[in-house]
């Protein structure tokens, strides 16, 4: 029963710090004109934050130290964003006009003006937010 609550819990800081981190991308890239790549990381960084301070106290009400337990988070970070700008990266380059099921979805994306290059940092994203739940589950907050 633990890890389903743990599951449902980190969940919820997940869906909280992925819209937090798309709202920033979104934002900068839209109405800042910044690139996707320094959007990107700034988006991350705030949610980086965000999720270590909910993780830690909430969602695995872990009694590892501070120090390690951030240097552990950190680091799993470090590694999770890497893969994650590499897949956005990628797709930005070899489906920049029809991303992997875009037209399924095009309906919805096209009402809501999401572009193409949009819709890959949502995948990317998506792919982020599993490994890095991977690991910092049996990794960063392991007590």
């Amino acid at each position: 029963m633990e890890i389903i609550r743990q599951g449902l819990k980190y969940g919820v800081v997940g869906i909280g710090n992925t819209l937090l981190t798309l709202a920033v991308i979104r934002i900068m890239t839209r109405y800042g004109g910044c690139p996707h790549t320094y959007s990107n990381f700034t988006g991350y960084a705030v949610g980086l934050i965000n999720s270590y301070l909910w993780n830690r106290q909430w969602t695995f009400r872990s009694n590892i130290n501070w120090k390690s337990g951030a240097v552990r988070f950190f680091g799993v970070f470090a590694v999770c964003y890497v893969l994650q700008l590499g897949v956005l990266l990628l797709l930005n380059r070899y489906c920049p006009e029809h991303p992997p099921a875009y037209d399924f979805f095009s309906p919805l994306l096209l009402r809501f003006n999401v572009d193409p290059l949009f819709y890959n940092q949502v995948l990317s994203t998506a792919f982020y937010t599993v490994i890095n739940f991977i690991i910092n589950k049996f990794y960063t907050f392991k007590t």
